[in-house]
């Protein structure tokens, strides 16, 4: 048993017992073994005193995960099945919610046994579908936690169905509306942060989703810089709030889509009280953008195209001292990735707008971009 303590042990075993979860999903055997394993790793510790068991079946995020992730991304097949997401999850909600009644009933009877064998004869149809709630060797988390997670589920459900209905409407070409993608990442994430208050690291339907994500980002060029890291989850606490905002989202989009929305400004007070720093090529400055927006404080930065910013960058974004940052300008790769990275340090949202040659920006084109491109984030 002495080559039991080796310091490796944890991430082997973090390994192997990973991999036996996934066959578990199918064979009642290796459930039982992996049960009566959990058993035994309990009364043995790592070097920092946790059970051995808590860190092999449920593994806290590290780095090496983070990379793991980030690679397994870009290999993943982005084939994904919008449909099937919103039949997996909804199966998985109530999936939760019954295995919170069944919990709660004294004894076992044959309309609940009834029920669970439909329920389950359901999932044989859907493909990767993992009924941890009703199979995991694990114990049943306290039920407020496994309803949050039941909650997550229907809003994963429902962003799935709404890009499926506006996809089928044409209200997602050419491009998805930035607003729509916010919300994605934020609904997977919500799922994923849930799923770790149960000590559960992933879910097939949280995947799916964030390869949709990343797929219409990547094709798009859309910049979502939210909840699209392990290190910057959700607040699973907010799910009602966010299935509302879904809700309204997509109404705007069906609006606009349809032509209700076409000509229409946006309103001007979206930016009312913001500290807005504006970093543009060299040329005139409009006057009068403060009192017509309704601006805190408006600081104009010129930049010589070609030149290097990241002095300029580093002075402007370190710190608290702007809510919204304006590119008005091209900046080369490595300065626009320097300029990423330092609002999402500073929870500095952004705006890409670069101008044309003698295109002058003007305080309803700037409105009119920031309700394209964050409004949904402005208004939370």
């Amino acid at each position: 048993m002495d080559s039991l303590r080796s310091p490796h042990l944890a991430d082997d075993l973090h390994l192997l017992l990973n991999t036996l979860l996934e066959v578990g999903q199918e064979r009642a055997d290796v459930r039982a073994a992996l049960s009566h394993l959990r058993a035994a790793l309990d009364g043995m510790e790592g070097e920092d005193g946790e059970s051995l068991a808590q860190r092999t079946i449920t593994p806290h995020p590290s780095q090496r995960d983070l990379q793991r992730e980030s690679t397994s991304i870009v290999q993943a097949s982005v084939d994904v099945n919008l449909g099937l997401i919103v039949m997996r999850a909804r199966w998985k909600s109530e999936a939760c919610r019954f295995a919170i009644r069944r919990r709660g009933e004294a004894s076992s009877t044959e309309a609940l046994a009834a029920e669970e064998s439909a329920l389950r004869a359901r999932r044989e149809d859907l493909e990767d579908c993992y009924a941890w709630m009703l199979d995991s060797p694990r114990p049943l988390p306290e039920d407020k936690y496994v309803e949050e997670v039941a909650l997550c589920y229907d809003v994963v459900a429902r962003a799935a169905e709404l890009c499926i209905e506006l996809e089928a409407e044409g209200a997602l070409s050419p491009v998805p509306a930035p607003d729509l993608l916010f919300l994605l990442a934020e609904s997977q994430s919500s799922l994923l942060t849930a799923l770790a208050h149960c000590e559960l690291r992933g879910d097939s339907d949280q995947r799916d989703l964030f390869l949709w994500l990343k797929d219409q980002t990547t094709r798009h060029r859309v910049y979502v810089d939210r909840h699209m890291r392990l290190d910057d989850p959700a607040d699973s606490a907010k799910v009602l709030e966010l299935r509302d905002r879904l809700e309204q989202a997509a109404k705007r989009i069906r609006e606009k889509s349809s032509g209700g929305g076409a000509g229409v400004a946006a309103p001007k007070e979206l930016l009312a009280g913001m500290r807005i720093l504006v970093l543009a090529a060299t040329g005139p400055k409009p006057e009068g953008m403060v009192s017509e927006l309704k601006l805190d404080t408006l600081r104009w930065v010129e930049l010589e195209e070609g030149a290097p910013a990241g002095e300029v960058l580093d002075q402007e974004l370190n710190g608290e001292k702007h809510d919204l940052a304006i590119l008005a300008t091209r900046l080369d790769e490595d300065d626009y990735a320097r300029f990423k990275g330092l609002c999402a340090a500073s929870d500095i949202l952004f705006v890409r707008m670069p101008l044309g040659d003698g295109e002058e920006l003007t305080a309803e084109g700037l409105a009119s971009e920031c309700e394209r491109q964050i409004g949904e984030r402005l208004r939370a």
